[in-house]
């Protein structure tokens, strides 16, 4: 058995590949013996656009490993725009797409994972492509088609905190992966690893030529360890596994499918006859080191999956390395079973090593054997007969020598050598005691991939060896959440599969809207009403038990009965019916606090009036139950009476009982009234002719509420309320006796509740008040439903609210309560789900479940995603229109623009909407503000933004708040004052403003006069504080000396590490140090180093920019200005700025401050280091006043 403190469970797995495209697929082929290749015909080929020449060639293998569908991606799902998800390499959309999947096999939210997720993979050769050719933003080719951000895509799209990795040793990638990320998981820097590879080329050619001596087969087909091996066969694929502490997927109640017990990676060194060749002792000594490092034997271990690429050499020196490792153990020859699964799929490269893990943690955990394909007579270069191993060419059992061990290789070209020893997963029993039903919860991101989940979540519970409810139940509520939902209560597999294939429309879960709690009165309670409410709901039993015990000490009475069956003699006690249902009411309320749900109004019905009253707070729940006894005791101290339900209108009843002192309406509801008084003038009015002709049905009651005869109850109540203290309400009530709201100052009064004993009940009348009230959804927490039928009865009814009995009726027993459950989580109640899953060893294990579908579409098909350059629009020309429409469309994929559209909503990005305006810019002539765009960034905004073409600088406001001097900070280079976000968040109490000039200006000082005519617009008045980043502080100094030449005071000029200048009126194009700088910034845009360098090569119209800009600086000759500065510089100690603050007298004669400052000149603005950057220039200028 493995040492569970260092083995690594495999939870969950995701893949694709040729002939297979989901992990039950695949099994499915390898168990049966099926081969994946596509074979093509040559004609089709050249019919499609391939080489005729070549094709035709009798050394063409027209044959393949293809994935199906290598090109759908469900953009939208991922949160991108078609354009967007086009330029990314279809490796990378396909991994995502598998690691999402995988998750949803292991049952994890990541949203909701109690730790990180790490994420480690890697992918083949990728798109060619210049990333400075053509229209696409260079930054994004680079970002959407290199193998470095394949993890952090993931990473990034997922909300995975762990490490992201990207694993790059060729066809040993994919397991190499698994061992770091098996390592990161025993160091504890993550809790979780998805692990994996991915290879497709969908672009690329369908079929090979073949080279004598080469590694690929002749005829399409790959052999291992057969004498006729002659090759592999080029294919594609995915997988990813999510991997778990041991410990950790055992506490939790994992599906596990196998056990990492022990892994290695090495490389051959240069002991090898070549680079690209096998090395015997590099490949023993990491299957070795592996068994090591799992201490096991190597006898014990039952099967090896081989890297097995099928090729005449590879094959033997592969088996010699493992005899080598293996051999030393016993004497005994061909007790170990060998496969490789390329003879199926053929050589997935960098996937191929997760393809043999998956294949084989699938063996574990069927504990059955998969034969490897074409295999008749062994390569006599083997000698197989001297070895530990035999080929596993049939299907059969695992053997039975105690724990099932297995190990899997994957070797690399160029020497890097992986491998893996697992177990089979640990023997787990079923829990005892489970409830007989359970909720099924389905969400999806549309209505159409929830109609899929079902059918596929359908088909696999039909399946023989399907898993039982409970752990399907606990899998879906531990997936991720989406909008579209439905849930179902089922109590087996036949069940599920009955109401999964329903036609059932789905819930969109926005939330409950805006609920009213209900709760019933006298009448309505039965013996173990709460018995499921108790056993499933945790926030209910706590609350209900600690009730139960308060009532015990004070009262006497033990309210077992409301949640254990039996002694229904019980309930024939008045103040133990009053008892139960307040209980049973206000456990319910408590239960739904932790479910975050906060009525906006309550309305009860007698007994059920005091149960709001306790939830709103008005007494402690023992105070508030102690009520309730007394009440119930006094009430059956009164002299008998009956209580009678008549289906007619109040009106009509009082006047038929006009001539009947001592009956009136006890309840005036919306389908008819209850009537009550002593028993003798009921007896009379019952048996006589006074309701002739009116549909009336005793109730079992056995005194007479809500009339004069509670006159002495009354009494009795008043005394208990007068001895205790109350509060007001949190909630609004609605009261009893008037049908209004009730007044918060009079609810903890004696006589509002002795009222409300003695007087009607205008139910009615309360309805009509929480409709009024705009509620729309009611919850009503006790048995039954007869609030929820008094709501239905009301002429002002809507069937579009939404109406939940918590307990249902009694005969519906558990389900009940689930369906109530259920409901809610459709409609948005996430952790109601979560309360039932269950947590821990004991509850049902998480099992395998088809993962969330995918829309199968291909977002390169339709709009094209780069719209084609056509002639400038002129500045004075036409309606600009077409052109925002063109580039809206091209920027996002989609085929026309509505005013509302949301640019991010589209799946736009930051670089996108720089991207957008800049081209807009462009295009069309046009002076555009990205952070104007960003505030509403919808079509609408934009197109305005962009037929508005102001002749002025924007003042764009970065921060609001605060009463101190406002801080105008000019735009940098690049006309962005995005630049200054995240400094401005750094001022809470100071208003922060950017100033973004027209592009077109000639000179800086043509610049700085456009931004103060837009300052003094904002502001008319000084005094002023201006300042600027870079560039923007060379034109902040321009500022000052225009605010002083009009006579405004300036209390401060902040220059955020700007060129320093040489001397008054020199150009800044001939100080030497500003030439050294230029040239730094030349040599790093031509070879794209550094921060500036990067970001200038990635954006051409950003260089454009700057190079314009640049012109204006060098022709400046900045003059002195009379009030003082603050410089804040990187990359210079308290003795260089002591020197700079005296060069700079002579620009500023009333003084210059200097403050070195951490970081670069890039990072500065940017987080962590703008936080100490703000923190210098607030004490700054705390100091100025």
């Amino acid at each position: 058995m493995a040492a569970v403190e260092s083995s690594v469970a495999i939870v969950g797995m995701a893949c694709r590949f040729p002939g297979a495209g989901t992990v039950d697929a695949y099994w499915a082929m390898i168990r049966d013996g099926v081969e994946g290749i596509s074979r093509f015909d040559r004609d089709g080929l050249v019919a499609e656009g391939a080489d005729p020449e070549q094709v035709h060639r009798p050394d063409f293998v027209p044959a393949k490993g293809v994935i199906a569908d290598p090109l759908r991606f469900d953009w939208g799902f991922f949160g991108y725009s078609r354009a967007e998800a086009a330029t990314i390499d279809p490796q990378h959309r396909i991994f995502l797409e598998c690691a999402t999947s995988a998750l949803d096999d292991a049952g994890i939210d990541p949203t909701r994972f109690p730790g990180w997720i790490g994420v480690y993979g890697g992918a083949d050769r990728g798109l060619s492509y210049d990333p400075y050719d053509g229209e696409l933003n260079p930054l994004q080719a680079v970002i959407h088609r290199e193998k470095d951000f394949l993890t952090s895509r993931v990473a990034y799209k997922l909300g995975l905190r762990g490490p992201a990795i990207t694993v790059q040793t060729a066809c040993s990638t994919s397991l190499t992966a698994v061992h770091l990320a098996v390592q990161s998981l025993l160091c504890h820097e993550c809790d979780a690893a998805l692990a994996g590879g991915v290879c497709a080329s969908p672009h690329g050619q369908r079929g090979y030529l073949y080279q004598d001596g080469g590694v690929l087969s002749p005829d399409g087909h790959c052999r291992p360890f057969d004498e006729r091996s002659a090759g592999t066969v080029p294919s594609e694929g995915v997988g990813v596994v999510v991997l778990k502490r041991l410990a950790d997927a055992q506490r939790d109640g994992d599906r596990i499918a196998a056990v990492l017990v022990g892994s290695a990676v090495n490389n051959d060194g240069g002991e090898k006859v070549g680079y690209v060749a096998p090395s015997i002792p590099g490949q023993r000594d990491a299957v070795l080191l592996a068994q090591k490092v799992a201490d096991v034997d190597p006898a014990d271990i039952d099967y090896v999956e081989a890297h097995g690429t099928g090729t005449r050499l590879g094959d033997p020196v592969e088996v010699a390395a493992l005899t080598d490792a293996f051999g030393g153990a016993t004497g005994r020859t061909g007790w170990c079973r060998l496969g490789a699964v390329k003879s199926n799929i053929g050589h997935t490269s960098t996937a191929s090593g997760v393809a043999g893990l998956i294949k084989t943690a699938l063996m574990l955990e069927h504990r059955e054997l998969a034969p490897t394909l074409h295999y008749g007579s062994p390569n006599p270069l083997l000698s197989l007969d001297e070895t530990p191993f035999a080929v596993c060419d049939r299907r059969g059992p695992w053997p039975d020598r105690g724990v099932p061990l297995a190990s899997v290789s994957s070797f690399g070209a160029g020497g890097t050598n992986a491998h893996v020893v697992m177990e089979g997963p640990p023997l787990r029993s079923r829990p005892a005691g489970r409830a007989a039903s359970v909720v099924l919860g389905l969400s999806a991101a549309s209505p159409r991939a929830l109609t899929r989940l079902r059918a596929e979540v359908a088909q696999a519970l039909a399946a023989g060896d399907a898993p039982e409810p409970p752990s399907v139940a606990r899998t879906l509520a531990g997936r991720r959440r989406f909008g579209h939902r439905v849930s179902v209560v089922v109590a087996d597999r036949d069940e599920a599969v009955r109401q999964l294939e329903q036609d059932q429309g789905p819930v969109e879960a926005t939330g409950l809207g805006t609920v009213a709690f209900l709760l019933p009165g006298y009448g309505v309670l039965r013996h173990a009403a709460g018995e499921h409410a108790h056993a499933l709901l945790p926030g209910f039993r706590a609350a209900f038990d600690e009730l139960r015990a308060s009532v015990l000490e004070r009262c006497a009475t033990d309210l077992a009965p409301v949640i254990e069956p039996g002694r229904a003699e019980w309930f024939d006690d008045t103040a133990n019916q009053q008892l139960g249902l307040f209980a049973l009411g206000y456990a319910l309320g408590r239960q739904l606090a932790e479910w975050g749900i906060t009525p906006a109004a309550m309305l009860g019905n007698s007994i059920g009036e005091f149960a709001a009253a306790a939830l709103a707070g008005v007494w402690s729940p023992a105070d508030a139950a102690y009520l309730v006894h007394r009440r119930g005791k006094a009430i059956e101290a009164t002299a008998p009476g009956l209580m009678a339900a008549v289906s007619a209108d109040a009106d009509l009843v009082r006047a038929r009982l006009a001539g009947h002192p001592g009956v009136s309406v006890a309840v005036e509801g919306t389908g008819g009234v209850v009537i009550s008084g002593p028993l003798a003038p009921m007896e009379q009015v019952l048996g006589g002719d006074a309701l002739a002709g009116l549909d009336v049905r005793r109730l079992n009651l056995r005194q007479a509420g809500h009339c004069a005869a509670m006159d002495p109850a009354a009494a009795a109540l008043g005394e208990a309320l007068a001895a205790l203290p109350t509060g007001r309400p949190s909630v609004p009530l609605v009261s009893n006796t008037t049908g209004g709201w009730a007044d918060p100052g009079a609810v903890g009064t004696p006589r509002y509740w002795t009222e409300q004993l003695r007087r009607p009940v205008r139910l009615a009348a309360g309805v009509a008040t929480l409709f009024a009230g705009g509620c729309d959804t009611f919850l009503e927490l006790g048995p039954g439903s007869s609030m929820i039928g008094s709501l239905r009865g009301h002429a002002d009814w809507d069937p579009r609210r939404l109406a939940v009995p918590l307990l249902g009726r009694p005969e519906d027993g558990a389900a009940g309560v689930l369906r109530a459950v259920g409901t809610l989580w459709d409609h948005g109640v996430d952790d109601a789900l979560d309360t039932l899953a269950g947590a821990g060893p004991d509850a049902p294990p998480r099992c395998s479940l088809p993962p969330h579908p995918f829309d199968d579409r291909a977002p390169e098909n339709g709009t094209p995603v780069v719209a084609a350059r056509s002639a400038t629009v002129p500045r004075t020309g036409g309606p600009v229109r077409g052109v925002v429409d063109e580039l809206w469309c091209a920027t996002l994929g989609v085929t026309s623009p509505a005013a509302g559209d949301h640019f991010f909503a589209l799946g736009g990005e930051s670089l996108m909407a720089v991207q957008l305006v800049a081209r807009l810019r462009e295009r069309a002539g046009l002076r555009l503000s990205v952070t104007e765009f960003v505030a509403d960034p919808t079509y609408g905004h934009l197109l305005r933004l962009s037929e508005q073409a102001p002749e002025h600088a924007r003042v764009v406001a970065l921060n609001t708040g605060g009463e101190a001097t406002p801080l105008f900070l000019a735009a940098d280079a690049a006309d962005n004052g995005l630049s200054y976000r995240a400094l401005a968040e750094q001022f809470g109490d100071r208003r922060v403003y950017a100033l973004e000039p027209l592009s077109t200006a000639e000179r800086i000082e043509e610049v700085a006069a456009h931004n103060v005519d837009a300052m003094v617009r904002a502001q008319p008045a000084g005094p002023y504080v201006v300042g600027g980043w870079s560039f923007g502080a060379v034109v902040a100094h321009e500022m000052a000396r225009v605010l002083d030449e009009r006579g405004e005071k300036v209390d401060l000029l902040v220059c955020l590490d700007a060129h320093v200048p040489g001397r008054p009126g020199r150009p800044v194009g001939r100080d030497p140090e500003f030439l050294r700088g230029q040239a730094r910034l030349w040599l790093n845009t031509r070879l794209g180093t550094g921060a500036a360098g990067r970001q200038a090569r990635a954006n051409p119209d950003l260089r454009r920019l700057i190079a314009a800009k640049t012109r204006l600086l060098t022709r400046y000759r900045p003059r002195p200005v009379p009030c003082p500065a603050a410089v804040f510089k990187v990359g210079v100690d308290e003795r260089a700025a002591a020197r700079l603050a005296v060069r700079l007298r002579a620009f500023y004669p009333a003084g210059a401050d200097v403050r070195p400052v951490p970081g670069d000149h890039w990072s500065m603005l940017a987080p962590p280091g703008v936080v100490d950057l703000a923190s210098v220039v607030r004490d700054v200028l705390a100091e100025r006043g």
